[in-house]
This record gives structure tokens, sequence and C-alpha cells, in this order.
């Protein structure tokens, strides 16, 4: 690190420290080795989430989507899916399963297909999985979408076809669950599945997208659903949503982060009985900097009531790189869709994120990338 940079982290922690909350929680990750990483030969691999099973063992609900190209079936656009962006129609929830929290883990076989029925909510795609166990039964949230013929672009009357067609889909995006009363069963496949969404846009205050769910349970007795979706005329923030029941219709309560500074995705969110609050790990997602030193990276939000935000004073968690225990750093493209794992008192013990160490697209619709380097990784969170 060079001196240069040094004394920016040092001012950049003295004046977040001050703009910020009074806590002096912290979320520092430790070091890896390779049995922490989670990958395939054949699929793009997102979205980690962990649960210890009844059975002792730990599982690893995750995305998951071929590589390469697709065929054109149903869709005389469908090239707009192929390689890495495929994860908005292809992707499915699979879940592998370890003995030890930080692996090494295996594959046991697909949850939640991609392919729905015609006229389901979520015809398209399973995607950002979230496992939590709440009293005796365990849910596992996520993300899907239908097909959305009327979108059109408001203030763009003649946009490219293959943008259009994308955003019928994108725009499409709600948030749904299943419910199991065992690991056994959802792997098994009884479990009982929402047939509406949970959380859809209102198109008043949320806009495009519903997607990143992350739920837990608050204080209160109620579940608190943090998740993301388009402010008007805005960039993705965060909203909070709250519900009776873990798998009802959650209601929209607050929004969570309307500065622009604070635009983020991909939230983690729990309750620490201790420190009586509210916390998120998320992914940084502004240009300004203002309240992390790396865009991309991950940062650390809470709330003492669930619905008052603010950056930690001690807001960084990691920047986008990987920390080997023989002393190798490696550094990436990619460090999102963290999940952090904690005890029964809501004190983190790990997290789990997705990873690149190249661009895993190169943003053009032809292009098939031939990286293939996206894979999930536990990090150990330092007492």
């Amino acid at each position: 690190m060079t001196i240069k940079k040094l004394i920016w982290l040092l001012v950049f922690g003295i004046c977040l420290a001050v703009a910020q909350t009074g806590s002096d929680y912290k979320i520092q990750l430790g070091a890896i080795d390779s049995t922490n990483i989670f990958k395939s030969s054949d699929y793009y691999t997102w979205c980690p989430s962990v649960i210890k099973g009844e059975d002792g063992k730990f599982y690893m609900f995750y995305s998951r989507w071929p590589h390469g190209q697709h065929k054109l079936d149903d869709d005389s656009l469908n090239y707009i899916f192929n390689g890495f962006r495929g994860w908005m129609k292809y992707s499915e929830i699979a879940c592998a399963v370890s003995t030890q929290l930080g692996g090494p883990y295996k594959f046991v076989k697909t949850v939640l297909p991609c392919a729905g029925k015609p006229g389901q909510w979520d015809r398209f795609t399973k995607h950002n999985a979230h496992i939590r166990k709440f009293g005796d039964y365990y849910y596992l949230y996520y993300i899907s979408s239908s097909y959305d013929s009327t979108f059109t672009f408001k203030n763009n009357p003649k946009p490219k076809k293959e943008d259009l067609q994308w955003m019928r889909y994108n725009a499409a995006q709600s948030i749904g669950v299943v419910k199991a009363r065992s690991i056994h069963d959802l792997l098994a496949g009884k479990y009982t599945r929402s047939a509406h969404p949970i959380m859809s846009v209102d198109n008043k205050r949320t806009f495009e997208v519903a997607t990143n769910p992350s739920v837990t349970q608050g204080p209160d007795g109620k579940y608190y659903m943090m998740y993301k979706s388009r402010i008007p005329n805005g960039p993705m923030t965060f909203w909070m949503a709250i519900c009776d029941k873990p798998d009802g219709n959650f209601k929209t309560i607050a929004n969570v982060t309307n500065d622009r500074d604070l635009s983020s995705e991909d939230p983690s969110m729990w309750y620490n009985k201790k420190q009586q609050s509210f916390f998120a790990v998320a992914k940084y997602y502004s240009n300004s900097l203002k309240y992390a030193p790396q865009f991309g990276c991950l940062y650390l939000i809470e709330s003492k009531n669930g619905i008052d935000w603010k950056p930690a004073a001690n807001a960084l968690v990691s920047l986008k790189e990987l920390h080997f225990k023989n002393g190798k750093t490696i550094k990436l493209d990619h460090l999102e869709r963290p999940f952090v794992y904690t005890d029964n008192d809501g004190e983190p013990i790990a997290l789990f994120a997705a990873a690149s160490v190249l661009p895993p697209t190169a943003g053009d619709i032809n292009h098939v990338d031939d990286a293939h380097n996206t894979f999930d990784v536990y990090f150990p969170i330092v007492k």
C-alpha cells in the first residue's frame, strides 16, 4: 500500500466516524484457503446463502446457470442471455453440502429449477437465494420474473430491440418464498410455494424491480425484509417491509436509503440481540465514495429500529480482494451478494459472497465470455 493511499484511508476513516453512527461495531474478515471456495466448471456460481440443517451439516443454497450460448427456443432475441447475462432467464437455485461451515462444499441437487409454467409469476429464472429458519420451518426466499410485454421506456421512444426485450424480463422481477419443515423435505421438493409474489413494486414509491431479499425477525417478533428497488428517476436503493409471518404479504414501510451517495445493492440483514441493533452488509454502489473507499466493496449499515439506517462508523467490511492464509492477496473484479451467517443471538460468525477475478461479462450482448471464473467464497469473521 502506498503512503498516499494509506493517508487517504486514514482521513476517510476519521471523517466517516464523525459523520456516521457512534457505534464501534465492526465486521472484520479473516484469511481463507482453497477449501473455502466453491465453484463449478460448467456453471456460473453466485448468490450463496448457508444454514445448518437438522442433521448438523451445512447447506449452501446458491444460484447457478450454464456457461455459453442458449438456444433461441421461444425467443428470437434469446442471444441477449448468452454468457453471464443468462442469470436473467436461466438461473436456478441449487444446493451444496458440507460437514464444516467453511467447506469444502459438494453439489447435491437443483432445488428450484429455472423454468416455470406459462402464466406463473415465477416462470423465468430463480435467483437471489436466501435461506432462513423461523420457528419449525425453513424458508427459501428467491426472485423470479415472468414477461412484461407492456413495458416501454418512458424517455426513449425508439430503444434498441435488445434493450427493450431485456427490460421486459427485468422489470417483472418480484420476490417469492418456499416453505418446508426440514432441509430433507426442501431438497425432496416437499414444500409449499407462494402462488403470488410476497413483494412486488407498487409503481408509486418503488419501481422496476423488487430483488435482493433479506429477512430477519426483529425484537418485536415481526419479520423485516430489506429489498432493492429503484426510486423515481433515481438509483437503486433499499426499502424495508414488514409482516407478521415469514411467508406473508410484506408491506413496505420505509425507504432505507435515499441518499444517492448510499446507492447500494445485495443487503444481508440480521438483528444482533446483544447490540440491540439491526445490521446489514451490502455492496456499495456509488462512485462518490463518500461512505466507502471503493466502488463495489462491501460495507456495513446499522439501525436501532429497522427503519432509520446509517453507515456504521466502521463501515468498510472488505475491499474487492481475497487474502489467503499463505499470505497471497488476489484482487477481484466482483465481490457481491454477501450473506452473513450468525449464531442464535445474531452474532456474526462468517460471511459468504459471490466473486470473480476477471469481469464475467464484457457487457456486449453478443459476447460469450470464456473467463468462467465465478465462485462462492467463505470468509471467517474475526472476533
